[in-house]
């Protein structure tokens, strides 16, 4: 596959790490279970507050290396491998029978290791460590559990502005392509606010949601801009559609949902407008994101739960200063099984297989828009120790990634522990 090198958007690598769980999308499964069985969707989420915390560690290895295009084009560097361990964390919290409040977040600490070492600074890895932004939602019952209303805020406690060792790391550790947790890295302060209209029919329950999502401007790259006036990136604003369905087939239960997810123009500023305001000097118009979610969960008394699940998004071209942009799109696909066998009265056994494949953009040839296809297996136990839940697992995965025109071998390996109480 040949690549043709071009402007990359950072909106493009932001929005792929981004770990939002988006009212317009996240919360259509949430409003299908309770329409199906209200009592038991009320019973997680009335009288009881849960906290979680899951920290991970991850290595990935790329082959010989892949050839990475310098950030300010002056060159290149060969990307040997990755690594990084995340620390998530979030805290769920009803108000009364109605209102349900969240927050979360991530620290990380990756590093990048190069085949040599780079020129421009010196160093044979690039490191990135940091706090995301903090997400805060909260959801609340309009009428019973038919009609639901969001309202999120995006804390701005994550670091915006990177150097230039910094961005490098981003553009590997962000990249689809490895499937790392996202940086912990800041997006800028923002808010959303989102709809849920669900109701039965058919003996199926199905749920709308659309939610608005507004972002603000930050300073991405202000000190990699050595000599240069610091820019002003001003993501575009996001509307985000969804419509979901669950319910029986025989013995066994199936979910299905598609969205889409359409954005305003992204502007890239510079001093230079009259009165000392930002000038732009790049606009993108993301192109929309169209998605569908299948899942179904086998009925059977010898798991405690067994299901398959696929996943597809597709993204449409995108503009730069109003011309379409030819080798923007791509189609990202994730699939996989997921197994909870007892193994004795508070302890699981957990197995699970992972399939991916993504297209990548054939628009430059940076990790970041690099193709890939993988496959991974889950191992891991889960244990009830009084109000807690303990989850240790491990994962590895065996695949191929290609940058353009230069394909490689991926292995990975990962290992984490999940944690998570009821108070």
């Amino acid at each position: 596959m040949t690549r043709a090198s071009g402007y990359q958007p950072l909106a493009r690598v932001r929005r792929r790490m981004n770990s939002h769980i988006l009212p317009g999308a996240g919360l259509v499964v949430a409003c299908v279970v309770a329409v199906v069985n209200p009592l038991e969707a009320q019973g997680t989420l009335v009288g009881r507050g849960t906290a979680s915390v899951g920290p991970v560690a991850e290595w990935v290895r790329l082959g010989d290396g892949v050839v990475q295009p310098d950030l300010m084009s002056s060159g290149s560097v060969k990307v040997e491998s990755a690594r990084q361990w995340s620390l998530p964390f979030a805290l769920i919290y009803p108000f009364g029978d109605r209102v349900t409040v969240d927050l979360a977040g991530t620290y990380t600490s990756g590093q990048v290791t190069l085949k040599d070492t780079d020129a421009a600074i010196g160093k044979s890895t690039y490191d990135l460590q940091g706090l995301s932004d903090l997400r805060l939602r909260a959801t609340t019952h309009l009428v019973g559990d038919n009609v639901l209303l969001t309202l999120g805020a995006t804390l701005p406690t994550g670091t915006t502005e990177l150097d230039r060792e910094e961005l490098n790391a981003l553009r590997v550790l962000a990249a689809p392509a490895l499937g790392l947790q996202a940086p912990g890295v800041g997006l800028g302060a923002g808010g959303t606010a989102g709809l849920v209209l669900a109701r039965q029919m058919g003996g199926w329950a199905w749920a709308l949601a659309g939610s608005y999502e507004l972002r603000g401007t930050y300073s991405p790259i202000a000190a990699i801009t050595a000599g240069l006036p610091a820019t002003d990136y001003d993501p575009g604003d996001a509307v985000h559609l969804s419509l979901g369905t669950d319910g029986l087939i025989g013995q066994h239960a199936m979910t299905f949902s598609v969205s889409t997810d359409i954005f305003t123009k992204d502007e890239l500023k510079v001093p230079g407008g009259s009165g000392g305001n930002m000038s732009p000097i790049a606009a993108v118009q993301m192109g929309p994101v169209l998605g569908a979610d299948w899942q179904l969960h086998i009925g059977t008394t010898k798991f405690r739960e067994l299901s398959f699940h696929v996943s597809d998004r597709y993204r449409t071209k995108y503009e730069l200063n109003g011309a379409e942009v030819d080798g923007s799109s791509g189609n990202y696909l994730d699939a996989g099984l997921r197994s909870v066998r007892p193994l004795g009265r508070n302890t699981d056994l957990l197995a699970g297989l992972q399939f991916r494949h993504q297209t990548g953009l054939d628009v430059d040839q940076t990790l970041a828009t690099a193709s890939s296809a993988s496959g991974g297996l889950t191992l891991g136990l889960s244990r009830v120790v009084g109000v807690l839940i303990v989850q240790p697992y491990l994962r590895g995965q065996l695949g191929s990634v290609d940058s353009g025109g230069e394909r490689v071998n991926l292995s990975g390996f990962s290992g984490g522990l999940a944690i998570g109480a009821r108070f």
